[in-house]
């Protein structure tokens, strides 16, 4: 039976373990119950008074998301070129000798290349060298260690 201002024991979750969010979550709860006082415990109690959720500000404004920017530059093909180079040098000298990558085209060659290219950087020199430094060097680097670099005696 569902009684006002009582907890229904039966509709709890069972798991044993909340997850992360809901622990912290539950740490702030208690901390702010702590925090008030008697009446206002009673109130919350006795259903007159509530909680009241507010999102903060950082969290109300969304950052938008950057629309690609036609820019005459196939972004797949140059991905594909950086891919097939095996030298961090090759990779320098490509971006190197394409006047047409302007650095909104880099980040975007950056972004479209994964996870191990930071596409950070706000000039072309910075983002050449994460775009070197995240393919072919990054292949280099693996190769080497997965070589038995690190188990030679």
């Amino acid at each position: 039976m569902n009684v006002p201002g009582r907890i229904d024991i039966e509709s709890l979750p069972s798991s044993p373990l909340p997850s992360p969010p809901l622990a912290i979550a539950l740490q702030k709860a208690v901390a702010l119950l702590e925090s008030l006082s008697r009446e206002q415990l009673e109130d919350i109690a006795s259903g007159e008074g509530k909680l009241v959720y507010q999102a903060s500000q950082a969290r109300s404004v969304r950052r938008r998301e950057v629309a690609p920017r036609p820019s005459g530059v196939d972004i797949d093909a140059a991905v594909a070129d950086i891919n097939r180079f095996t030298k961090p040098g090759e990779v320098a000298d490509y971006l190197q000798s394409r006047v047409e990558f302007t650095v909104p085209v880099l980040k975007e060659i950056a972004r479209a290349l994964g996870p191990t290219v930071n596409s950070t950087g706000r000039t072309k020199s910075q983002l050449r060298r994460d775009i070197v430094e995240g393919t072919a060097g990054f292949r280099v680097r693996s190769a080497a260690m997965s070589e038995g670099a690190w188990s030679r005696p």
